[in-house]
């Protein structure tokens, strides 16, 4: 094909995080499948009340993710699929326990885990370059299964925040430079050339009535 003829398409993927959870300020990994509030319910459905045209919809497995892509998905007459790779990091010894007592306990690992989390790993942890190449595999395959589709992607904190660095072409590690609330929405564009290779843009990151 010549570049006059080539032509230039997209896939458009919403991120949206889970809103708030039952447990509190708890490390709430992929070994905690706690329940949305009735808050969290709602920061969700304000998030996603202006949004139209999505062909599909991907979901962790985690109920604070499935519960309310399955809704969505029943509310839109749209199909839904469940995947594990989507599911949030797994801590280890640190699942289901309060933030604040894990600090108090560990302060150097934890504080270096959040610098570096290729250096430090929660004891009976999820190594982070396993999370990367696990959401590598989810981005390829989401990629591929819906080209040219508005998908909506219901997921996790962390899972966003490394998805966001690898697709802008940053470190996996520099996720915690990226601030995602409950129920953040973020659009991501992947524009797909037939004489180039895929470009990715962040178009948009709304942090939406997570925030109040």
């Amino acid at each position: 094909m010549t570049k006059a003829t080539a032509k230039a398409e997209f896939t458009c993927i919403d991120f949206l995080r889970h809103g708030e959870c039952e447990g509190g300020e708890i490390f709430r990994g992929s070994g905690s499948d706690v329940a949305l509030t009735d808050k969290g319910w709602q920061q969700m459905r304000d998030s996603v009340q202006d949004m139209a045209g999505w062909d599909s919809i991907v979901t962790s497995p985690l109920q604070r993710c499935r519960r309310f892509a399955t809704e969505q998905a029943e509310r839109l007459a749209i199909p839904l699929a469940e995947h594990a790779n989507w599911r949030e990091i797994h801590f280890g010894d640190w699942e289901g326990r309060f933030m604040a007592d894990v600090w108090k306990e560990s302060p150097d690992l934890v504080a270096s885990y959040f610098k570096d989390p290729n250096q430090s790993t929660p004891h009976n942890g999820e190594p982070f370059s396993e999370v990367a190449e696990r959401l590598k595999v989810a981005w390829d395959t989401l990629l591929t299964e819906h080209r040219n589709q508005h998908v909506l992607v219901v997921q996790h904190g962390g899972t966003i925040r490394i998805l966001l660095a690898l697709i802008l072409g940053m470190p996996a590690t520099a996720m915690n430079q990226f601030e995602v609330p409950f129920a953040c929405l973020s659009r991501i564009k992947v524009f797909h050339h037939s004489d180039y290779a895929d470009f990715s843009m962040l178009v948009s990151h709304n942090t939406g009535s997570s925030a109040k």
